[in-house]
């Protein structure tokens, strides 16, 4: 590559990373925004979810939060796992939660996002550095939407070895494919990112019940349980 055409390269790769961090800019001032018109009483219409100023040369993306169902938005999710009922029936059946952020927002439409879910991550726990599920939102060099679609989780108690009752959080990260460090001596296992990446993170809180309750024989089959019988 000749020197122009290196210059040129590296004119676009400032001039996008300069339209990326202004987005994001304008987002912090939607921000002030709200605390401004907090102050004042005055009655304005300003964006739910914002983002703060990129630090590093790839930003993460961002969670359009607005598009996750209302139902899993409570502090804490429930799931019964099973309803004596559902213990005996041929075949068994039990239920599991379906967790979903329908859309992701990446502002450079050529990148290639990876999302990665956890259940209860913790470096010290070996088991819990596994990776769940693994989505890569690639729409190709044609499509200049911003808007990536994520695939749903469906949380089961039994595939991660949950045995008693109690509190759990399943995460997802989402950053540039590109980012993850991998290393086997990595810090955080399956987290790590290079220098100059960064993800976006989102967890949800659920309490487990594995114990059957006589007055409940079959678990919800209600959104987000999901009933699955095999």
């Amino acid at each position: 590559m000749s020197r122009a055409d290196t210059a040129a390269a590296g004119r676009t790769r400032v001039k996008r990373l300069k339209s990326r961090r202004f987005v994001r800019g304008l987002r912090l001032a939607f921000k002030a925004a709200v605390v401004v018109c907090a102050a004042t009483g005055a009655a304005c219409l300003v964006p739910q979810s914002v983002d703060p100023i990129p630090t590093v040369a790839h930003p993460p993306p961002h969670f359009v939060l607005e598009s996750i169902n209302p139902d899993l938005l409570h502090p804490v999710l429930q799931l019964y796992r099973q309803g004596s009922a559902d213990a005996t029936a041929s075949p068994p059946c039990h239920c599991e939660l379906e967790l979903s952020i329908p859309f992701v927002e990446e502002d450079d439409p050529t990148v290639v996002l990876l999302a990665r879910w956890f259940v209860d991550y913790d470096r010290t726990v070996p088991t819990s550095v596994v990776v769940r599920r693994t989505d890569t939102l690639d729409q190709g060099f044609d499509n200049p939407s911003t808007i990536r679609t994520l695939g749903a989780f469906d949380f089961d108690a039994d595939a991660v070895g949950i045995v008693t009752t109690g509190f759990h959080v399943v995460s997802v990260i989402v950053g540039e494919k590109a980012g993850f460090d991998d290393r086997a001596d990595a810090t955080l296992p399956n987290r790590t990112m290079f220098d100059g990446y960064a993800y976006a993170e989102h967890s949800f809180t659920v309490f487990v019940n594995v114990q059957q309750d006589a007055s409940r024989p079959t678990c919800p089959s209600q959104f987000p349980s999901v009933r699955v019988c095999r």
